[in-house]
């Protein structure tokens, strides 16, 4: 009688494939959920160094309101929540308050998903790229 429990129970058990299928579906599902801005970012110079990356927390269907967190790039480096960010169309505005400095960044989607524009800190104006984020390398 054990042994026939013991051979039903293996039968049941999903095959590793069924498994890494499911995980799939799962995580496809869940993206489905989320707006196009949902995720890690990392904001760049002109000259391809990372400035600071992103947490960006966007509702389904990209309709509700932003909300997310920043760093400075590097590991030991400070970190916060964004004060304000708001899209509209195809601008993005990012407020956030860092080392005691207003930091405000404008940026225009562009047709590669690249978001272009400046940043503003401790008024200089300075030409910024936002990529979503990947291994951490420098956008090409």
């Amino acid at each position: 009688m054990i042994g026939l429990a013991l051979a039903l129970g293996l039968a049941a058990a999903p095959e590793p494939t069924d498994f890494a299928i499911r995980m799939r579906e799962s995580a496809a599902a869940a993206q489905a959920l989320q707006g196009p801005l949902d995720g890690s970012w990392t904001l760049w110079d002109a000259q391809r160094r990372p400035l600071f990356v992103f947490q960006i927390t966007d509702p389904v269907g990209g309709a509700g309101p932003l909300d997310g967190a920043w760093r400075r790039s590097g590991a030991s480096a400070p970190t916060g929540l964004i004060d304000t960010i708001a899209r509209q169309g195809d601008r993005l505005a990012i407020r956030f308050t860092g080392d005691g400095a207003v930091v405000r960044v404008r940026l225009r989607r562009r047709g590669d998903g690249v978001w272009a524009g400046a940043a503003s800190e401790h008024g200089r104006d300075l030409a910024v790229t936002l990529r979503r984020s990947a291994s951490g390398a420098a956008p090409s």
